[in-house]
């Protein structure tokens, strides 16, 4: 199932196509990046906590110098 903001994203493509036939997806994107306030909820829904990690950390390896 598409997240919301894939569907705002096609959404922001299929409007600029209809336009210009020249109209990018990566146009797309940006164009929809300065939109989304249009989109809602958008930043609650896809934040996310980096600390909450299913793995837990990792000890970092270090090399042996010869």
């Amino acid at each position: 199932m598409p997240s919301e903001w894939n569907m705002f994203d096609k959404k922001i493509y299929h409007e600029g196509k209809a336009k210009n036939s020249s109209y990018e997806f990566k146009q797309a994107l940006k164009d929809a990046s300065k939109r989304k306030s249009e989109m809602g909820s958008f930043s609650s829904k896809s934040v996310k906590n980096k600390k909450t990690s299913k793995r837990g950390s990792k000890k970092r390896r270090t090399r042996r110098r010869r």
